[in-house]
């Protein structure tokens, strides 16, 4: 009979005070509320925080060292000394923090390369500092699809691709198909996340300028006012905003929506993606980086940043709404956190031997 391994784990939730909601932080999540439903030996650094996923956690007082430190912004470069801990154990940070522990077996994981290809200036040296740190004292490496595996080797090219491990993200069940309801407003677009320019929203808005008959639903932080001058200029009276919203509100908006548009030239993953595909909405989206990993064969994928070429790809969702709905629930399938829960486990089990 094989002897199951012991494992222990420090989970470090720095995520939490760095973002008020976000992909990595429901990536961090879903793998904690599986440890604590299976009962892990595991404990947690937590700084005081508001953000949305960890409001949905029940995590323990006592698995938890809080630190009263408002210093976020600061303490999120130092080593986390962890001197309670006096038996070898698995370190995880939810964002590139190492720990002085001798005793700690780290692994890290990398989402994307962002801050290496799109960023200059101090915000991308102190990033790629710490990274650069996390990845030198890393045992074992994730990264969460083959294209963020090939940018990790590009930038360092001296890893041994044995520490490093592809493990994709999951999707939440709290998307699914529901009954949509009658509406006479025009058929809308949804545009989710971040606006950092290569994410392409400026060109999403042309594209809806392109576009007369439909409307324009925008998920994330709240406008700036540069932003709501161009869409007041370029799409007059058809543009929403929706902030900090859960995930029953944000199904809704999909399940509504005509389609998912997703220009963004770089992702690390993208579980919007998966998100849409699982109700059984169509996307659109380019053909870039990790992209056609997560996408498969469901949705439409364009080559180039071309808003006609893009124009047409949406319309031409029109009549085909059945099949694309049905690929993408296949696709979305292959997918899930209990997955990459158990492939994150092995690890650490691994590395715990």
């Amino acid at each position: 009979m094989k002897k199951e391994v012991r494992v222990k784990i420090h989970y470090d939730n720095i995520i939490y005070s760095l973002q008020k909601a976000g992909g990595i932080s429901s990536y961090w999540s879903a793998l904690i509320s599986r440890f604590l439903r299976d009962k892990t030996d595991i404990n947690f650094t937590e700084n005081p925080n508001e953000n949305i996923s960890r409001r949905e956690l029940q995590i323990p007082i006592d698995l938890i060292t809080p630190s009263s430190s408002k210093r976020i912004l600061v303490d999120r470069f130092k080593k986390i000394a962890l001197k309670q801990q006096i038996e070898p154990f698995i370190f995880h940070s939810s964002y590139n923090r190492s720990t002085s522990n001798s005793k700690a077996k780290s692994v890290i994981t990398i989402h994307d390369f962002v801050h290496e290809k799109y960023y200059g200036g101090l915000r991308r040296y102190l990033h790629v500092l710490q990274k650069n740190k996390a990845i030198e004292n890393a045992k074992k490496i994730i990264v969460v699809s083959e294209n963020t595996k090939q940018d990790l080797l590009y930038f360092h090219p001296y890893l041994n691709e044995n520490q490093i491990h592809v493990v994709y993200n999951g999707v939440s069940d709290d998307f699914f198909p529901i009954q949509k309801r009658l509406s006479s407003n025009k058929p809308y677009l949804v545009f989710i996340g971040s606006r950092a320019y290569y994410k392409n929203f400026n060109f999403a808005v042309d594209v809806l300028q392109a576009l007369p008959d439909f409307d324009f639903h925008i998920v994330g932080i709240a406008l700036s006012k540069s932003e709501q001058r161009m869409l007041k200029e370029k799409i007059p009276g058809r543009w929403k905003v929706f902030t900090h919203i859960h995930n029953h509100e944000l199904n809704i908006i999909y399940n509504q929506a005509f389609a998912l548009f997703y220009p963004s030239s770089y992702e690390g993953f993208g579980i919007p993606l998966l998100e849409v595909m699982k109700t059984g909405i169509p996307f659109v989206a380019l053909r870039q980086s990790s992209i056609p990993e997560v996408a498969g064969e469901a949705g439409i994928l364009v080559e180039d940043l071309d808003v006609d070429s893009f124009k047409n790809a949406i319309l031409s969702i029109n009549g085909h709404e059945d099949l694309l709905s049905a690929k993408g629930i296949v696709q979305s399938n292959q997918f899930s956190w209990e997955k990459c829960y158990q492939e994150t486990l092995a690890i650490y089990k691994d590395l715990s031997l």
